[in-house]
Order: C-alpha cells, then sequence, then structure tokens
C-alpha cells in the first residue's frame, strides 16, 4: 500500500511541495477516481516521478473524467449559443421583415417618386413608402420607417413628368369626357390610374379637375352676375318709363331753377382719356 494521498481539487496547487498522488487503499477502485485538473495531474507527476502503475491509472482517469466533463459543459455552451443565434437571427429577420414591409395604404418607394427627400436628425433621407395625400390628390405622403413617435408623415405636391422625345398630342375624346365628366366616370378613371402607382399622372388628374371645377363655378357665377345685372337694367328702363308717362317732373316744377342748367357733359372718348382729341 502506499503513502501517497490524492488531491481532489480541481485547480493546480498552490505550491509544489503540496502536491501529492493518489493513494491506493484496499478495495478503491478506479471507478471511485475523482476529476482533477491537468495543471494538477502535471504537478503531482513533477513532483512524483516514481509513481505507480495504479496511482497513474487513477490520475489519468480522474484527468479524462475532468476532460469529460468540460467537454459535456462545452457541448451545452455551444449548444445554447447556437440556440440564442438562432432566436437572435430569428428576431432579425422578423424585424427586418416589419422594416421592409410597408404600413398600411402605403407602398414601397422603387423610384417612383426620386426627389422625395425627408430630413431626419439633420440628415435627408429618401422617403422608403409612399401613398396618396388623403386630403388633397396633388400631394403625396411619404415616410422613412425610421420616424418616432409623432413623427410624419410628410408630404410634398407632385407633378408627372414628361416621358423625353414624346411630341405632345391632343387628348382622346374619351379620356376627356371621363375627365371632366359625372363624377363615376371621373373616380373610373383616377382608379384606373391609381392602378399605375404614378403618383404624378394621378396629381395631374385632380389638380385637372378641381381647376375645371373651378372654372365651371365662376363661369356659373358670371352666367348669373350677367342674368341679374340683365333684370335690374329693365328694372331700371322700366321704372323710368313709369316716371316719364306720369309727367313726374310737372309735380315739382318749382324746383327746376335751382338746378344748374348748363348742358351735361358729353362723355369723354376712351382716345380723349388717353388726351388725344380726334
Amino acid at each position: 500500500m502506499s503513502s501517497y494521498s490524492i488531491n481532489l481539487s480541481a485547480e493546480s496547487p498552490a505550491s509544489p511541495s503540496t502536491n501529492s498522488l493518489p493513494s491506493s487503499p484496499g478495495g478503491a477502485s478506479i471507478a471511485e477516481a475523482t476529476p482533477l485538473s491537468p495543471c494538477s495531474v502535471l504537478a503531482a507527476l513533477d513532483t512524483h516521478p516514481n509513481v505507480s502503475t495504479v496511482q497513474l491509472c487513477q490520475l489519468v482517469h480522474s484527468l479524462m473524467l475532468t476532460i469529460q466533463t468540460r467537454a459535456s459543459q462545452h457541448s451545452a455552451q455551444v449548444a445554447g449559443l447556437k440556440n440564442t443565434i438562432a432566436n437572435l437571427e430569428e428576431n432579425l429577420g422578423q424585424v427586418a421583415e416589419r422594416y421592409n414591409v410597408p404600413p398600411e395604404g402605403y407602398v414601397r418607394n422603387d423610384g417612383l417618386i426620386p426627389d422625395f427627400d425627408i430630413l431626419q436628425d439633420g440628415n435627408y433621407v429618401r422617403a422608403r413608402f409612399i401613398r396618396c395625400h388623403p386630403g388633397n390628390p396633388t400631394r403625396v405622403q411619404g415616410l422613412t420607417g425610421s420616424e418616432k413617435p409623432g413623427e410624419g408623415p410628410y408630404s410634398k405636391p407632385v407633378y408627372a413628368q414628361p416621358i423625353h422625345g414624346l411630341i405632345p398630342t391632343a387628348l382622346p375624346s374619351w379620356y376627356h369626357h371621363m375627365l371632366i365628366g359625372r363624377t363615376a366616370h371621373f373616380e373610373k378613371l383616377c382608379n384606373a390610374t391609381v392602378a399605375t402607382n404614378n403618383f404624378g399622372l394621378i396629381a395631374n388628374l385632380s389638380c385637372y379637375r378641381q381647376d375645371h371645377d373651378a372654372l365651371q363655378q365662376l363661369i356659373q357665377e358670371q352666367d348669373m352676375l350677367a342674368a341679374e345685372l340683365e333684370l335690374i337694367q329693365e328694372h331700371l328702363a322700366l321704372t323710368r318709363g313709369r316716371l316719364e308717362s306720369t309727367n313726374a317732373p310737372a309735380a315739382i316744377g318749382q324746383l327746376e331753377w335751382q338746378e344748374d342748367r348748363r348742358a351735361e357733359p358729353v362723355p369723354f372718348t376712351p382716345k380723349q382719356r388717353q388726351g388725344r382729341f380726334a
């Protein structure tokens, strides 16, 4: 029986003088070996070069237990890290998907409005998502996708870009009829244009319709004013005739001498007003 004893610490001893070999009491077996760190095994071997075979086997098995334990822990750590990475990649994919998905009512601004830049944190950022302005179809609204709470949407006026090299021709009669026709016809034309995602054309359609409706309203008001003017002129002529038919001046003839009897001046002609008397 050996007089040596084993240090079951998983760390290397503080000093070589305390390193000891595992003892081999009667009835002891290799299965009873406890884990030892590689540093502890090396230190024990350096201190006791004449180790017995039984003690050497016990050291080897202790070292193997340590290696197996550390390998198991490493595998568990690797599996945990892989799960963490997979979760992070899944979350990143969800965030990227949400970032790329337009908000409700918007579409991706893939060159539709290339000059829609928004000032954000001191830098101009291209609008990522756009839509027709719900209150004014001649404008568009846009978002960068990274707005803070309370920011956006932003808007700007838009116009259809002329086609380079195209010689303009008159609008077809069917198109113009839908453009200025009944509301149902105009809405059909607008819906078909909206489907093209050409926000400039949508804006031009709405602008033309607004101006046309405003012109029609002014024409109606002008006609009403003209009719009212004509009616007042007729009333004036009728009232003058009544005054003349009743010989109204004779009833107050005594006032005639109080008025200036000079002939009424003849109104100047347009040329006379300009200083050219012809």
